[in-house]
């Protein structure tokens, strides 16, 4: 939902002479819902009223006739607005706001549009003095950008050229069939129609014109217009790259890259990118540092890599400008720096770079190179989970999660539903548990039994744990052992710990110490403190095993010490008696003490007793009056079964 208390205190910051854009900014408000594509373009109705105003007011310039774009790629206007986060996010909302009228436009991409030029509107505001008025008079009808996606030419130009290249393809002439084969191929001029434009590309293909064969290779590797034939593509895209056409060289190098139409082979993709690249060509670029990067077909070189990178992320290549930021984070080829890692992040995510969106959005969780701010990682995250990111949409549940609201519950649930529906292993456990906490453990075993069966040890571990029945459910302890065997073979303690409990009181087994001792150690060396306490209690009765004192000590103190009640009354007695240690009075006086205060009956009853006799402690009638008394009192009060 539109923060409708936010929205209104923005739009009355608008002056009365400002009026065509607060109607903007209330129409983007408006149609959110009902109608996504109207919102976004009363967007960029005030887009362009806030830009175009700055811009004549900062360079003194009409920059009425101008296109957005232009203006924001102004260097001395970019230099000029302050602070520079405002310009990433004019940037930002033209990219989001210039979407082609076939795109799937929704509601959420209107309300992030809308969210953003909210603060947006908020600074420019800030800027205007009192009753100032706009640089120049804005007519709002006038503005209303007729269709998002602008064609290089009006369609009736597009339509004459094409029966223009028409007339000259027929008669043979190679650059109207490859001009012609364009038009066929994007539908300008002419219904779009690929069999028409494969043709043309054909004929010019024929005569060795290198951007028909590299056009023609294209719908042939995506089977366009054509059979898919991903051979016949390398061998139209070598033609063309022999010929000198970058495009072509690059392409040829993607296809030994991943071994599609041509055998894998990582040297002669390099040799291909690096031939495109002396002819500045940024995704050869950006392909070749990452085989500089991962060390195939060239030797490993990370400064290389980076340098290849920095190149093309220069030319505003959102991918190399991700890799970049990506480097910076692992302080590969270039110093460690968080703060550039953020900086190039940025450059790709408004670009809507998805990983670059995601990465962003988690420096912004943990602050690192920029300033920490849930809300930003949050605004960030959502551009990429509505991309279909599946890390971000799971990211985005658990910090909806950790808010704990009633709306924020929603939220979570809708994301963490997401993610799970792409198999995200982690969200499919996380949505388990968030169902299980709000009661719904049929749903909740659901979608645990996706998680666990793709090995997630906590998932099977509290199926295991579900299996063993409360008072609503039932148990079934043959179910509770498949699970916590599972999750044990991932080294899980507790499931090696519940696995020691059955096998020991033989529920959905027989009764076997030794297997029980077993299950115990592995969890009580990775400090599971139940389990170190049950495994010095088996030592202690010798149960399974032959009594032995000293190991028995051993395990116990090591729970006693972190505080298990049991344990410190069990070594209380064990210091009492001398067993497993030299006799000591008044560590057991310390032990026993320790568990009394925790309520542990017979710690109460010995230590009272201690203090009647003087043992380990001064004798003191009163204090072992009170402790003994607390025993009594603390045994009435508990059930009797």
């Amino acid at each position: 939902m539109v923060n409708r208390d936010l929205l209104t205190k923005v739009i009355n910051s608008i002056p009365e002479t400002q009026r065509p854009l607060a109607e903007a900014l209330q129409g983007s408000a408006r149609y959110t819902i009902s109608n996504p594509i109207l919102s976004l373009k009363k967007s960029n109705i005030a887009l362009r009223i806030i830009v175009r105003d700055l811009y004549t007011k900062e360079m003194q310039n009409d920059g009425t006739k101008s296109e957005l774009r232009t203006l924001l790629n102004n260097k001395h206007f970019i230099e000029k607005i302050k602070p520079r986060r405002m310009y990433l996010l004019m940037n930002l909302i033209l990219k989001m706001t210039e979407a082609q009228a076939n795109d799937l436009i929704d509601t959420k991409a209107a309300k992030i549009v809308l969210d953003y030029l909210m603060d947006l509107t908020s600074w420019y505001t800030k800027q205007l003095l009192t009753e100032e008025k706009l640089s120049v008079p804005f007519e709002i009808e006038s503005l209303t950008p007729s269709s998002f996606g602008k064609l290089d030419l009006p369609a009736y130009d597009y339509e004459a050229a094409a029966k223009w290249f028409l007339i000259a393809a027929e008669k043979g002439n190679t650059i109207a069939q490859y001009n012609l084969g364009v038009l066929y191929n994007h539908g300008k001029g002419v219904p779009r129609n690929l069999k028409e434009a494969a043709k043309w590309y054909s004929l010019a293909a024929e005569k060795k014109d290198s951007n028909a064969l590299y056009a023609l290779g294209i719908l042939y590797q995506l089977g366009q217009g054509v059979e898919q034939d991903e051979k016949k593509a390398a061998e139209l895209y070598e033609l063309a790259a022999n010929s000198g056409n970058a495009d072509a060289q690059y392409n040829l190098g993607s296809l030994y890259n991943q071994g599609n139409g041509v055998r894998q082979n990582y040297e002669v993709a390099a040799q291909w990118y690096k031939k495109a690249v002396k002819q500045g060509n940024t995704s050869a670029m950006n392909n070749l540092g990452f085989l500089y990067h991962k060390g195939q077909g060239v030797e490993q070189n990370y400064v290389k890599a980076a340098e290849l990178f920095l190149q093309a992320a220069k030319t505003g290549d959102a991918s190399a400008q991700y890799n970049l930021g990506y480097l910076y984070t692992k302080g590969d080829g270039v110093k460690l720096s968080y703060n550039d890692a953020a900086c190039w992040y940025l450059s790709a995510a408004i670009q809507n770079h998805t990983n670059a969106q995601f990465q962003l959005a988690l420096l912004y969780k943990s602050g690192q190179g920029i300033g920490q701010s849930e809300e930003e990682a949050i605004k960030w995250l959502t551009l990429a989970a509505n991309n279909g990111h599946t890390n971000a949409q799971y990211t985005l549940g658990l910090i909806y999660k950790q808010q704990n609201t009633t709306l924020a519950q929603i939220n979570a649930l809708e994301w963490l539903l997401k993610a799970a529906s792409s198999e995200h292993i982690s969200a499919n456990y996380d949505l388990g548990m968030l169902y299980l906490e709000t009661g719904a453990t049929e749903t909740a075993v659901k979608w645990l039994k996706r998680a666990a069966i793709q090995n997630h040890a906590k998932a099977q571990l509290h199926l295991g744990l579900l299996s063993l029945g409360d008072e609503h459910h039932l148990s079934n302890y043959q179910e509770a052992l498949k699970w916590f065997y599972a999750a044990a073979s991932s080294n899980e303690a507790e499931a090696e710990y519940q696995l020691g409990l059955l096998y020991e009181r033989g529920l959905g087994t027989s009764v076997n110490f030794d297997e029980a001792r077993r299950c115990y150690r592995l969890a009580a060396e990775q400090e599971h403190l139940h389990a170190q306490y049950q495994l010095g209690n088996l030592f202690d009765k010798g149960l399974g095993t032959k009594q032995d004192y000293s190991e028995a000590f051993k395990w116990i103190e090591q729970a006693a010490q972190k505080g298990h009640p049991k344990a410190q009354f069990q070594l209380g007695q064990m210091y009492a008696n001398g067993e497993g240690i030299t006799r000591n009075y008044q560590e057991a006086a310390k032990w026993y003490r320790l568990a009394a205060m925790h309520g542990h009956t017979k710690a109460q009853f010995q230590l009272g007793m201690f203090y009647k006799k003087g043992l380990g402690v001064t004798q003191d009638y009163t204090e072992a009056t009170r402790w003994l008394k607390q025993s009594m009192e603390q045994s009435i009060s508990e059930p009797s079964f």
